[in-house]
């Protein structure tokens, strides 16, 4: 399977933001779709993993910005290659709230809408929201991203590797953002897009050299983080654990 076709279906781009009490986050999607008219409805779709899903989750509605093609990279690196668990992406960031008081992005948009969720359906790593369209503005007579124009035009190319590194034929790219690097990888290589090290690439070109695990320490405590929404677990993890701060089970935590 060549999956390289699905980069030829022309979503469009957006930057999906919600708010929970005094806390805003948003992410990177390409799932906006429009349902019904009449009542005015879409569906997005979000990765469980991201925060902004728990945030709509806990919170029932988000905004939908729709990034033009002024845009340049570093908005998606902003939005998508970062967590809001560790940090707030709207600091020293141009946005505005709607009505529903949920931030919007105000530069590189050309509209946005406010949606209020009435249905969730759960697709295993993904959640689909279905919600009603609360507001919506257009911004700029600009014309919307495509996910074709983003990779045909916004996102880099693969590097060339150092000369040294020239001939080993290897390609590894970045399962963070999806850099590619060609060439044999460093130990302490560092992806110049979103800042994970080698041990975040994976080889494109054949199965890498297998990695021995270090054994852990003796007598040291585990430690297991959510993956929903980031809480840390200290200890074994039983296998009938449940979140306490968004009550997802043991299969969504990841130990540290």
């Amino acid at each position: 399977m060549d999956l390289k076709a699905m980069n030829r279906i022309s979503y469009g781009l957006y930057v999906l933001t919600a708010a929970n009490g005094s806390f805003s986050n948003g992410c990177i999607i390409n799932t906006l779709a429009q349902v019904t008219s009449s009542p005015n409805r879409v569906s997005i779709t979000v990765n469980k993993a991201n925060y902004t899903c728990f945030m709509i989750r806990a919170s029932g509605k988000f905004n939908v910005s729709m990034i033009d093609t002024t845009a340049d990279f570093s908005l998606f690196t902003h939005f998508g290659f970062s967590s809001g668990r560790w940090e707030d992406k709207f600091f020293d960031f141009p946005f505005a709230r709607a009505g529903n008081g949920v931030p919007y992005i105000t530069e590189h948009t050309c509209a946005y809408l406010s949606g209020e969720v009435v249905q969730e359906i759960d697709l295993g790593t993904h959640i689909m929201f279905i919600a009603d369209v609360t507001a919506a503005e257009v911004l700029s007579d600009k014309e919307a991203m495509t996910y074709a124009y983003y990779h045909a035009n916004v996102k880099p190319k693969p590097a060339a590797a150092p000369a040294a590194a020239e001939g080993s034929g290897e390609r590894w790219i970045c399962n963070i953002c999806g850099y590619i690097y060609e060439g044999h990888l460093p130990e302490d290589f560092i992806c110049p897009l979103c800042k994970h090290g080698a041990a975040d690439f994976s080889r494109l070109d054949g199965e890498a050299p297998a990695k021995e695990d270090a054994a852990p320490e003796a007598g040291g405590e585990e430690k297991w983080i959510c993956s929903v929404c980031g809480y840390v677990f200290e200890g074994s993890l039983p296998e009938d654990y449940v979140c306490p701060i968004c009550g997802v089970g043991a299969d969504e935590f990841n130990r540290m």
